[in-house]
């Protein structure tokens, strides 16, 4: 996901008058449940379309997941790409290696791995405070 298209869900939201927060919050329970259930509908149609052997259908569906996702995110005052770099740059720090997810293949946790929460919630909160 680049900036880029993080900011075109923000001009969709905005032409549509959807929610688009500046200060990083918590949603209700009625919003958070409708982006859940709105996600759980699209996982639903990316599955449906592996079971119907299309490509075409998958792919919209996982590009309908990441567009949900943003504008949750929107909503939410949450900088994507920002928080994206700081979870990105702790997996690259795993290994590859099998997990209980029950894959042969996966991404382990090494010895002192430090997870992105502390910078997550510096992006969040310290540089909100401005």
């Amino acid at each position: 996901m680049t900036n880029d298209m993080f900011e075109k869900v923000r001009e969709f939201r905005t032409k549509l008058n959807l929610p688009v927060s500046h200060k990083p919050q918590l949603l209700d329970p009625v919003d958070i449940s409708f982006y859940a259930r709105f996600l759980m509908e699209e996982l639903s149609e990316l599955l449906k379309a592996h079971e119907k052997d299309n490509l075409v259908d998958a792919a919209d569906a996982i590009a309908d997941l990441a567009y949900v996702t943003m504008g949750c995110a929107h909503h939410m005052g949450i900088p994507l790409p920002e928080i994206l770099q700081v979870v990105h740059h702790a997996n690259m720090q795993k290994v590859p290696g099998a997990t209980n997810r029950g894959n042969k293949q996966d991404a382990q946790k090494p010895e002192g791995w430090v997870g992105p929460e502390d910078m997550i919630a510096l992006i969040l909160f310290e540089k909100n405070k401005k």
